[in-house]
């Protein structure tokens, strides 16, 4: 900026320059008098010089307000927050977020590092930014767990200031806790058929197993193989769509198709279990991934048959923007419902595995339902039966 302001006061002495020559050569030429000469000439000098300043003032002005406004913008869009102290100690500039975080008031540029910081710890880090050393600290405000990364602000290696990262650690600490249960589900879920698939294995290629429950052993290890490869699936179907990348494709797809489609899938699985099943209702389109959305049906109505009764009943409507898949099956206990949704999470484990169900199911239902802004609502009584409805946007 100051070379910058050097370059300008240039152009205007030369300027001014140019306007006293050319009244030099004006006045000479109208053969104006000697004292008078001296007089327009120094009029001219004064008023090229004072006009040339303002305009010049009034662009370095204007410049410096675009700068500091993409400044400031540039400051707010930092996830977390920044604040900086300048080399008085005092607020330079401060984000909304860090503003937040440490309750500062809207006047609190200028303020003192005492007066805008209260926490010891954050200001011993600041006192050691002062003397040009970083710190990483931790600070909690309004139930928000922050990293604080302290850092001194050098500039031709003078220490000029000091500045606060505030990142909202909050966030990545679920994710780490939901990845790390995630990982350790999916190690007992897949162990769990692996060890009866090689048990029944190696009692046949043994010859332990006595020829009559060589077909028992091998239906077995065919069932748990089927589990095996659902629960792989699911898996897969899941980090898919976590990473973002299933289907994305649109196409008008039809639910009440998708759900007469899966009934006639499902009839062989609803006859076995002694469950009647139903479809009925309307036309609802959804712009969307067909095969998407034929999972969220089909797990759905799948799902509503393995946890019935026998001789219980599953009805699908679909009724302007909502499907709702209804079953008379054994319901979900009260406290158990807010977590149903979850990954791996089963109200009875023993029925789940007499059903082969792999825990998997709902949550890739809530999740394709987010993908496309849809809302699920369930309503559940123990002994009585489920309902679950999917209203789309």
């Amino acid at each position: 900026m100051e070379k910058r302001f050097k370059s300008l006061t240039l152009i205007v002495y030369i300027i001014a320059f140019m306007f006293v020559a050319a009244a030099s050569v004006t006045v000479t030429l109208l053969n104006v008098p000697q004292p008078w000469i001296f007089v327009i000439i120094g009029a001219v000098i004064l008023a090229a010089t004072v006009l040339l300043y303002l305009f010049i003032s009034a662009i370095m002005k204007a410049e410096k307000e675009y700068h500091s406004a993409d400044y400031a913008a540039m400051i707010d869009s930092i996830t977390g927050g920044i604040l900086v102290f300048d080399g008085n100690s005092r607020v330079y500039t401060v984000s909304e977020d860090a503003a937040g975080y440490l309750d500062l008031p809207d006047y609190a540029t200028g303020m003192y590092k005492t007066d805008a910081i209260h926490d010891p710890e954050l200001l011993r880090c600041i006192e050691l930014a002062e003397k040009g050393e970083s710190s990483l600290t931790e600070y909690t405000a309004h139930g928000v767990t922050l990293r604080v990364l302290v850092d001194p602000v050098i500039f031709d290696h003078k220490i000029v200031g000091t500045m606060l990262l505030l990142l909202d650690m909050g966030e990545q600490l679920t994710l780490q806790k939901l990845k790390r249960e995630f990982t350790a589900n999916v190690s007992h879920e897949l162990k769990t058929p692996l060890t009866s698939i090689s048990g029944y294995a190696e009692m046949i290629a043994a010859g332990i197993a006595a020829p009559k429950d060589v077909p028992e052993f091998a239906l077995r290890i065919q069932k748990e193989s089927k589990r095996l490869l659902a629960l792989i699936s699911d898996i897969i179907r899941l980090s898919s769509l976590d990473e973002g990348g299933a289907e994305d494709e649109k196409e008008a797809v039809d639910i009440f198709e998708i759900a007469d489609e899966s009934r006639d899938v499902l009839l062989k699985s609803a006859e076995d279990h002694g469950v009647s099943l139903e479809v009925t209702g309307e036309e609802l389109t959804v712009e969307g991934s067909r095969s998407l959305l034929s999972e969220l049906v089909y797990n759905l109505m799948d799902n509503a048959i393995r946890y019935n009764k026998e001789g219980g009943s599953v009805r699908v409507e679909t009724k302007g923007r909502t499907l709702t898949v209804e079953d008379t099956g054994i319901g979900i206990p009260e406290e158990h419902i807010p977590h149903i949704f979850e990954r791996f999470y089963r109200v009875d484990k023993s029925r789940s595995k007499q059903t082969g169900g792999t825990g998997l199911g709902l949550a890739i239902v809530k999740h394709i339902a987010e993908k496309y802004g849809a809302e699920t609502r369930l309503q559940s009584r123990e002994g009585e039966g489920t309902r679950i409805t999917v209203k789309f946007p």
